[in-house]
């Protein structure tokens, strides 16, 4: 299974001007908790549009690829707010029993610069390969 996320959130503001976040652990630590949620029930939704019904078996594992916009960016930090989201979109939808380390019992990541397309790219696969 492959989804593909943004990494970015623009935040709808009724009585100031909008404000475009990265999603991030800095961002996160900092967040109000209604904004945060907010942003959590978005890709969780985003989750739930790119799920074809898939459901996999006890054990996973998972691959981040982080396309960040710019040099210097913190992968893991944008990593880390995503995978959350993510893992908990998944659980969410039935695509994995749960998001313990009984049932995803790998994960990996790479990071790559993508100026023009900032996102994440999921893939989640059985452990046995299947």
């Amino acid at each position: 299974m492959k989804l593909t996320l943004p990494i970015y959130y623009t935040i709808v503001k009724k009585t100031k001007a909008n404000k475009t976040i990265l999603v991030n652990m800095t961002w996160y630590r900092n967040a109000h908790y209604q904004i945060s949620n907010k942003v959590k029930v978005h890709y969780h939704e985003l989750v739930r549009e790119q799920y074809k019904g898939e459901q996999f078996n006890d054990k996973v594992s998972v691959h981040y690829k982080i396309y960040v916009g710019r040099k210097g960016s913190d992968g893991g930090n944008i990593r880390s707010i995503i995978e959350k989201f993510v893992l908990d979109g998944l659980v969410n939808v039935g695509a994995i029993k749960n998001d313990t380390i009984d049932y995803v019992v790998k994960d990996s990541s790479e990071y790559a610069l993508d100026r023009e397309n900032p996102r994440a790219e999921i893939y989640i696969k059985d452990e046995n390969g299947e």
